[in-house]
Order: C-alpha cells, then sequence, then structure tokens
C-alpha cells in the first residue's frame, strides 16, 4: 500500500512539473517501449489519461502503441531477421518454430496480442523474425492494442479498484472475450491466416 501511495505521489509531482509536455514525452516513450520493453508503459497510458483526459489521452497512447509495433517490426525485420539466423545452430528447430508461428491462427495471434502480461518484445520479435505477412501481423495489433490501452489505462487509474473488486476482473475477462470474437470476425471477413 505504502508503494501505490509513493507512485500516486510521484505521478502528482510530474504532472505538476511537466504539464502538456509530461504527455507529449508519454506518447514518445509508448513509441519507443517495443523496442525497449523494460519501459512501464501501463504508467505512460496512465499519464496520458490524466493529462489529455480519458478520451484523448486513450486515442493517443492506442495510436503510438500501435505505432510502436509497427516501427518494432519494420526495424526487427529489415535489420535482424537474416542476422537472427546465423546465430541459431539447430535451423531446421528454428524454421519450424518460424513457420509454426508464422501460420497461426489470426484470432489465436490476436487474443495472444490482447493479455496484457505477454511479453510484447517476443510477441513483436517472432513475427517480424518469421516473416509473417505485415497485413496479418498489424491487423492483430491494431485489435489487441484497443484492449491494452484501456488495460493498462484501467490498472493505472485504478490499480488498487482493480486488484481488491472481482468486478473489474470479470471487465477485463470480458474485454479479452470480445477481443477474440472480433478477431474471429475480421479474419472471416479478410481471411488473414
Amino acid at each position: 500500500m505504502h508503494i501505490l501511495q509513493n507512485l500516486n505521489n510521484l505521478l502528482d509531482s510530474y504532472l505538476h512539473a511537466s504539464g502538456l509536455w509530461g504527455g507529449v514525452i508519454c506518447c514518445l516513450l509508448i513509441l519507443v517501449e517495443p523496442l525497449l520493453p523494460f519501459l512501464p508503459m501501463f504508467i505512460f497510458v496512465t499519464i496520458n489519461l490524466l493529462v489529455f483526459g480519458y478520451v484523448i489521452g486513450f486515442i493517443l497512447s492506442y495510436i503510438f502503441a500501435v505505432l510502436g509495433c509497427l516501427l518494432f517490426y519494420v526495424v526487427v525485420s529489415k535489420l535482424f531477421r537474416n542476422k537472427a539466423y546465423k546465430f541459431y545452430k539447430d535451423k531446421k528447430n528454428l524454421n519450424k518454430l518460424m513457420e509454426k508461428y508464422k501460420n497461426m491462427k489470426f484470432e489465436t495471434l490476436t487474443t495472444i496480442i490482447s493479455l496484457p502480461f505477454t511479453p510484447g518484445v517476443m510477441i513483436n520479435g517472432l513475427a517480424a523474425l518469421s516473416g509473417m505477412p505485415l497485413k496479418k501481423y498489424m491487423t492483430a495489433e491494431i485489435i489487441a492494442k484497443i484492449f491494452i490501452t484501456i488495460f493498462w489505462g484501467f490498472m493505472g487509474v485504478s490499480l488498487i479498484k482493480c486488484l481488491k473488486d472481482p468486478k473489474y476482473l470479470i471487465i477485463i475477462f470480458v474485454m479479452l472475450i470480445s477481443g477474440y470474437i472480433i478477431s474471429k470476425i475480421v479474419n472471416r471477413k479478410y481471411n488473414l491466416d
């Protein structure tokens, strides 16, 4: 409880000291977060919600999160795809893994990305290294980032409520199911598998 209070005090100090620039900086940090996964995205989303309001803060956080994933995919696929194969000794198993990931069902990919604690750097990296079609990957990211951004904003703004009140956990579960259903509908319409 004391740690949460300190975090709240730190956020208040940051918001008072930085004003609107605090939100701008957080947008840029959300953009590079896929490249630097140790950055705490939930703090940046929370600050954006507090600086810009819930609607504009959500929209900005969402746009920069999607652009960050696109940036990560392009950088990794262009700079590291060929180099990654040189370091792996068992190329047969690597090819099997990459092929399996590349051909993962669209709904499964979207659901995995929608899970808040899935290591994004691994998901994004495998997509880029496996040669997963950009259209499939980015469509999954566009759908999933809606739920991730809502989740992190929700967690940041009401962390204590979410941990103590089961109705908030039910809301999160409903959001994950919604992400799965939306990805199923989009996949049927655009045949992304």
